[in-house]
């Protein structure tokens, strides 16, 4: 009863393993994809593994769901399978020129690679264990950040070959080499185009090719990196398979967009017709930095727009506020000789009209007005003044200078004109008359204009209603 029950659990052992020898899948797309994923990896809607979208300083992890045998011992010395596998990437950026930081194939003992770091760690290790021999981890990376200091990178544009750790065992410049003339053709990582990787291991020479070329080429006879090495120490019995990206300081999304592979044999070639549509450069996610640059110019103009919106009103007020020339600095502006007028009109109505006799001044001129600190003007000086009864209108019966004017008249020509004495003039020279000054057009003059005249329209009626009489006030 024992013997038969070894032999059926030794017979179901065997067809296990041999199944497991013989692990083969294809995925042109990942829609109904057999795959755990961690981190920020996700499926997109048309069937893109996404391991990474323009977040920055983030991870994702891809791997095949199931456990992959690559020895037929549980001896670690033993020689491990032949293997190989082909998949299709693309990596978009943020930025045209800029990426961060890259993706890799990995060959890992656990399903996810728990307490790594993003950045140039790639998701694969960190700086507690990168280097370690316990790691047990091979991987294939594509590089496009240049980390001179920890990993010797040779630019921010390469492929190599990890074993336990970030420095490469094998490295070389992202290309591929024509099958007709040898000629080595460079490829940019980042330039948001689809590109195909194979990686082969051959068990029995201990060898590793890995091979680049753009997608919508066969694969180049001539592999990109050759490693020799036996991997029975580094690669266990059972290992799961996958892939591991990252993003630094620059939003980039990794894509994976078809992947096969097979234990001891060829992987199947993927159907390019059948993989899903990248977006389009610029679309959804990645039209958000020209989104974003967009917002930030408009914002610009019409803040731009404001500003001299703002610079032209208050350009216009100046404009149109009273023009201070020179000799108003020493004499005064319209409005405050205007005050002064008005000062002088009151002072000259309470002497003709409302006291008990009438006051004839008969010297109403400038250097009698007197001015208080609010420049009130206060008529001065009545030495030569004459007293009369209401209603009489004394006659000066000598010639004068200015026949049908009172000497009110005068003051008012004097001051809004800004007539100057003679020794006025020599003292200073004589401002511009009320014609230029009053003709600025402009609010404040205007306002003065209207009240000038208010002012010289009832003196000119009291002079006319006297005819050619000639009076002094």
């Amino acid at each position: 009863m024992f013997s038969r029950l070894l032999v059926t659990l030794s017979f179901f052992l065997v067809k296990v393993i041999a199944a497991h020898e013989d692990l083969s899948f294809t995925y042109n797309g990942f829609s109904s994809a057999n795959l755990s994923l961690d981190g920020v990896a996700e499926f997109t809607p048309n069937g893109l593994l996404r391991l990474t979208d323009i977040d920055t300083q983030r991870k994702g992890h891809a791997f095949y769901s199931n456990p992959v045998t690559f020895k037929n011992s549980m001896n670690t010395a033993a020689a491990i399978f032949s293997f190989s596998t082909t998949f299709v990437f693309a990596i978009r950026s943020e930025y045209p020129t800029l990426s961060g930081h890259g993706i890799a194939l990995v060959i890992s003992p656990t399903r996810g690679l728990p307490g790594t770091s993003p950045n140039h760690y790639l998701g694969l290790f960190n700086e507690n264990n990168n280097g370690n021999e316990n790691n047990h981890v091979v991987a294939v990376e594509l590089d496009t950040i240049k980390s001179i200091d920890q990993f010797d990178d040779i630019n921010n544009n390469h492929v190599g070959i990890d074993i336990n750790g970030l420095k490469s065992e094998k490295v070389y410049t992202a290309g591929y080499y024509n099958d007709k003339n040898g000629e080595f053709k460079n490829l940019t990582l980042v330039s948001g185009k689809s590109m195909k990787v194979w990686v082969e291991y051959d068990g029995k020479k201990k060898q590793m090719n890995v091979t680049l070329a753009p997608s919508n080429i066969g694969k180049p006879r001539t592999p990109l990196l050759s490693l020799t090495r036996d991997l029975s120490s580094v690669v266990n019995n059972t290992m799961y398979v996958g892939f591991s990206a990252s993003t630094g300081s620059v939003p980039t999304s990794h894509y994976i967009l078809g992947w096969s592979f097979k234990i001891n044999g060829q992987a199947q070639e993927l159907v390019l017709s059948q993989l899903p549509k990248l977006p389009r450069m610029g679309d959804k996610k990645d039209r958000s930095l020209i989104l974003t640059v967009g917002l930030t110019l408009i914002c610009v103009i019409i803040i731009s727009l404001a500003i001299s919106g703002i610079i032209y009103l208050i350009k216009r007020k100046r404009k149109f506020e009273e023009l201070v020339e020179d000799w108003e600095v020493d004499y005064g502006p319209q409005s405050q000789r205007l005050r002064i007028i008005k000062g002088v009109a009151s002072g000259l109505l309470y002497l003709h009209e409302e006291w008990e006799q009438v006051v004839i001044h008969r010297d109403v001129k400038a250097s009698n007005v007197l001015l208080d600190s609010e420049f009130n003007g206060r008529l001065g000086d009545f030495g030569l003044s004459r007293l009369c009864d209401h209603g009489r209108d004394p006659m000066l019966e000598k010639s004068g200078n200015f026949p049908l004017k009172s000497q009110a008249f005068v003051l008012l020509l004097n001051t809004v004109c800004a007539i100057w004495s003679t020794s006025a003039k020599k003292k200073h020279p004589p401002p511009p008359a009320v014609g230029s000054s009053l003709n600025h057009h402009d609010k404040d003059n205007y306002e003065c204009k209207v009240e000038v005249e208010k002012l010289m329209v009832p003196v000119i009626w009291h002079v006319a209603r006297r005819g050619s009489r000639r009076f002094s006030s």
